[in-house]
């Protein structure tokens, strides 16, 4: 009995040792909570007219950096403030109320382009502050890391621009945007926007442009009736993009000679 039990420990011992090797062949201990969803990336805000616009990038990793097999779905949420409600820096979960679900298959009502995700948010209201809160959750319902925006202050909604557009030889068209800016807001640029037949104007712009107008459009065709519309885009003072109305459609045809 004692030689087996002595031959049995080295055979145990060995054992043990191809057994620990086989386990350090699968990489690094990964802790739970590394496997959730990283945080949505590039969270931005901005007052489009009167309500909110909310742009984020969907994240790709989880918290332990490896590639998420399959697109997360977005909580998002948001709170109210009173401008001058104490303790604005700090927040709890408990203070923000759920608004909607951004699932990338169905993204409506928002807008994505590759993994970046726009939408407006319509039941904002002006002299109140704002922030969102996005979380992202797996397929399987892990629950990833929280992202908070920045706390914006709704104010009275800057007037819409004036669109004139002219035909001009060469069958192309050329666009002025003139509007009022606010007192104190740094004028950027403007979003021009365009469509053809009676549909509505699209939600992504044709040209961002910096700086005042005229611009040529050289990308229409002659013979086709387009209508525009454009926004002019600010930053206040407190460091909040703002953008304007939109304006008024106009429709114009391209034309190889005008007539004057």
């Amino acid at each position: 009995m004692g030689r087996s039990r002595s031959a049995a420990v080295p055979l145990l011992i060995m054992t043990s040792a191809v057994l620990l090797a086989a386990c350090g062949r699968k990489g690094p201990l990964i802790y739970p909570d590394l496997l959730v969803p990283e945080a949505p990336q590039q969270v931005q805000v901005q007052q489009l007219g009167d309500r909110l616009q909310l742009s984020f990038a969907l994240p790709a990793k989880d918290r332990a950096g490896r590639a998420l097999r399959e697109p997360v779905i977005i909580q998002v949420q948001r709170r109210e403030l009173n401008p001058d409600e104490p303790g604005l820096c700090g927040s709890s979960p408990a203070d923000y109320l759920s608004l909607l679900k951004v699932d990338p298959a169905f993204p409506a009502p928002a807008i994505m382009q590759g993994g970046q995700v726009t939408l407006l948010d319509a039941g904002v209201h002006s002299g109140k502050r704002y922030q969102y809160r996005l979380v992202a959750v797996d397929r399987d319902g892990a629950i990833g890391e929280p992202a908070e925006s920045l706390q914006v202050l709704v104010v009275p909604a800057v007037a819409a621009p004036v669109v004139t557009a002219t035909p001009v030889f060469g069958g192309m068209i050329r666009l002025t945007i003139t509007g009022p800016i606010p007192s104190g807001s740094v004028f950027l640029g403007y979003l021009l926007y365009r469509t053809t037949g009676a549909g509505p104007l699209p939600p992504m712009p044709l040209v961002i442009g910096h700086g005042v107008t005229p611009y040529l459009d050289q990308t229409v065709q002659r013979g086709i009736e387009y209508r525009y519309g454009a926004r002019l885009f600010m930053r206040r003072k407190d460091g909040v993009v703002m953008l304007s109305r939109c304006s008024r459609p106009v429709a114009v045809r391209a034309q190889d000679s005008p007539t004057p």
